[in-house]
């Protein structure tokens, strides 16, 4: 009767353990309920200690104790395999010692340090009989509870171990339960947090505050400092975080650490603030668009002739005076185009880098585009400085393959003028594979582009039809002879053949022309329309 009455005892302590252990969500609660229940379920005095894996150190650390040294058990860090606790952990059984000899060998592997900590913990008392029960759920230990006994005469049994493993059962659902709780808290306590930034970020988009009162508040948030940068370059890539719009890059924040070594909530600020940046970015280069465009209307303006009045409001736009005199260039990609289509901050940051070049040598330059044509109209242009502007260019797109043509120097109301010839001259440059063009400094070439073609190839036809019929070599002495401007010594040395076989071949020439070299008029109209014959070989190559 005495055992069937322990053990209704027993069976009716055990429920109201697993209500006591299902009442509460706090892990702590849940500690201290099974030490009281575990103290009033075993027969024999004991000690009773629990473990709890930490899965931060990978080790496992007190969480609870009765009659033990908290204070030293604290400083115990046993990893998965050491002691007795150790053992248990990885193979997840319960574990009976009733031999102090088994004890001892079970625990010979404990480091010095943890056995200090550990041998303090428990009083100074050898232990006389002990087991180890996991507290395991769904195949995953949390950690387990440790009973020992310092009594000779009170020796375990293994009904005792199986009834904390009912205990030990009923606590690894309450842990489990207790860690769903707390991550839906933590998860919670997050989404408030997330959703508390986001309206902080919220607010200032509808003020318009701008880039830097974001960046302002961001630092305050991550509590480190954050700088923004609108040109994309080659940094630390731990230490960025990419503004991005679709596929395009706007630009990038730059921390002091790693992105990834930052809380997450400090993650989520990051990440919220990229959102008005990039919608400040989409904004101001709508408002660029607009200034480009705006710009254009002046220079088409000043294209078509306007009123005085009307003429000094543009002046006075461009910074310009009345009688200052204009210059334009036209700059366009080799191969391709300065910017791609679909990236929206490509084109605005080109153009603005050529605004700074420009005024940074004091040049204030009236830059617009024109479908992929970035033109430039530069007032008052000194000796060079176009020149001194497109070598600036060059080094700070050094990568960037872009072709230069250059209009004629003309009055204000003459702009027009300079701007055709800027066209023709990167029309030219296209054509001959030229990366710098200009106009002024074309020789008869102009001609192909001011002539119609057909009076060209007519008069080249009328001029030079009888100098088809002879050989290579006679073609090569007028390239020569022309360009040493008809002496006779220097052409001869140059092409390595004696003064009697140049004068062969030149009179050979003015035969089958049927022309006088030393007639101006003949020699005027030969030359142009021998110009005019290689320029056009060279087109047609």
């Amino acid at each position: 009767m005495d055992e069937n009455f322990k053990d209704i005892h027993k069976a009716k302590k055990l429920l109201e353990i697993n209500k006591m252990l299902t009442k509460s969500l706090k892990i702590e609660e849940i500690l201290k309920s099974v030490i009281i229940a575990a103290t009033e379920l075993i027969d024999v005095s004991g000690v009773f200690i629990i473990y709890l894996y930490d899965e931060k150190t990978k080790t496992l650390k007190f969480a609870e104790g009765q009659d033990v040294n908290k204070e030293a058990f604290e400083k115990i860090a046993f990893a998965p395999g050491e002691s007795i606790a150790g053992r248990v952990f990885q193979e997840k059984k319960s574990k009976l010692f009733t031999s102090e000899e088994e004890i001892d060998d079970y625990m010979k592997n404990m480091t010095a340090k943890n056995y200090q900590y550990y041998y303090k913990g428990i009083k100074e008392r050898k232990i006389k009989s002990t087991f180890v029960v996991p507290i395991v759920n769904k195949n995953r230990c949390y950690g387990m509870v440790v009973v020992n006994n310092f009594s000779r005469k009170n020796i375990f049994t293994k009904e005792d171990m199986q009834v904390i493993e009912v205990v030990a059962d009923q606590t690894a659902i309450a842990i489990d339960n207790s860690n769903v709780y707390q991550d839906l808290k933590e998860k919670n306590n997050l989404l408030r947090q997330s959703y508390a930034i986001h309206n902080q970020f919220y607010e200032l988009i509808i003020e318009g505050r701008g880039i830097e009162n974001v960046i302002s508040l961001l630092e305050k948030i991550i509590e480190s400092p954050v700088q923004f940068d609108h040109e994309i370059k080659e940094y630390d890539k731990e230490n960025i975080f990419p503004i991005v719009r679709g596929n395009e890059r706007l630009g990038l924040l730059k921390f002091e650490k790693a992105f990834n070594d930052f809380s997450y909530m400090s993650k989520i600020a990051i990440e919220q603030a990229s959102l008005p940046i990039a919608l400040e970015l989409v904004k101001n280069n709508a408002l660029f668009e607009k200034e480009i465009h705006f710009r254009e209307e002046v220079f088409n303006q000043l294209m078509e002739g306007i009123s005085d009045r009307d003429l000094q409001h543009a002046l006075q736009y461009v910074k310009w005076k009345k009688d200052w005199t204009v210059q334009c260039m036209i700059m366009e990609g080799k191969d391709k185009s300065l910017w791609q289509l679909d990236k929206l901050i490509e084109k605005e940051r080109f153009i603005q880098s050529i605004e700074r070049i420009s005024q940074s040598l004091g040049i204030d330059s009236l830059i617009f585009t024109r479908t992929f044509q970035v033109i430039v109209i530069v007032p008052e242009p000194k000796k060079n400085r176009l020149y001194e502007l497109i070598k600036q260019i060059k080094i700070y797109w050094n990568n960037m393959e872009v072709i230069y043509g250059i209009g004629r120097e003309t009055n204000i109301k003459e702009l027009s003028v300079s701007y055709q010839e800027a066209i023709r001259s990167i029309g030219y440059a296209k054509h001959h594979q030229m990366e710098i063009v200009e106009y002024a400094m074309l020789g008869v070439e102009r001609l192909l582009y001011e002539v119609d073609e057909d009076v060209l190839k007519m008069f080249m036809h009328d001029k030079l039809q009888h100098l088809y019929s002879l050989d290579e070599s006679f073609i090569e002495t007028l390239q020569v002879f022309i360009h040493l401007n008809k002496n006779h010594k220097l052409t001869a040395e140059h092409l390595h053949i004696h003064a009697n076989t140049l004068y062969y071949r030149l009179r050979k020439i003015e035969e089958a022309l049927d022309i006088q070299f030393d007639d101006e008029k003949d020699w005027i109209d030969f030359v142009i329309a021998f110009r005019l014959y290689v320029a056009s070989n060279k087109k047609d190559g």
